[in-house]
């Protein structure tokens, strides 16, 4: 008997896991087509992005409304060197805005499933290559959260664990699996796919 069992048996089946697990904690977030969290789209294209609200500031001796703005999706790593926000000063409206650079070209936050307690897992980069389906953000970010899951102490002691966990914590929204490909309402072996170098949409086998 290993110590993790010996603990187990003396102190409960659940000792490993932690407390607001035990307690059926749940914090769940929508996924885009696109591959990313609906936190990571702003509001303007349908997203739930939270910017900080107009707040007074003194910028060289001038008292300026401060704002951040963003028009797109931000769930994909920016590469290395690339601006993530521009600050415009408008010195006679006495504003500045930071207008926040999007890193996916998603333009429409269109929810596909559900994911709880996504942690880092969905802020997949866009592949080189658009054409390898298997990269789409998507999946590779489906393929990290399982791994994250089968790395865990109770994967580690039932090793079907961590897929039982993995569909607890991801379900498809109803109805929203379906090809995008007109008059084709296949819902069997649909994924997201890039439909040209920058949007993505559901296919099914038949159309990607």
């Amino acid at each position: 008997m290993g110590i993790s069992d010996e603990v187990k048996n003396s102190f409960g089946q659940d000792f490993f896991t932690r407390k607001r697990e035990r307690a059926g904690y749940h914090n769940w977030f929508k996924i885009c087509t696109c591959g990313h969290l609906d936190r990571y789209h702003g509001e303007s294209i349908g997203g739930a992005y939270r910017v900080p609200p107009p707040f007074p500031r003194s910028i060289g001796g001038l008292e300026v409304t401060v704002s951040a703005a963003l028009d797109g999706c931000v769930g994909a790593m920016p590469d290395r060197g690339f601006q993530t926000e521009t600050k415009m000063m408008d010195r006679e409206a006495r504003t500045q805005t930071t207008v926040v650079h999007p890193t996916c070209p998603c333009v429409e936050f269109h929810a596909i499933a559900d994911i709880d307690r996504p942690n880092r897992y969905w802020n997949q980069r866009l592949p080189i290559d658009r054409k390898d389906h298997g990269r789409h953000p998507f999946l590779t970010g489906l393929r990290a959260f399982s791994t994250h899951l089968s790395k865990r102490r109770a994967a580690l002691s039932n090793p079907a664990w961590a897929e039982q966990e993995l569909e607890r914590r991801f379900s498809w929204i109803e109805g929203a699996r379906v090809c995008g490909i007109s008059r084709c309402r296949e819902t069997a072996d649909v994924w997201p796919v890039f439909i040209n170098e920058d949007q993505s949409e559901l296919r099914c086998a038949a159309h990607r």
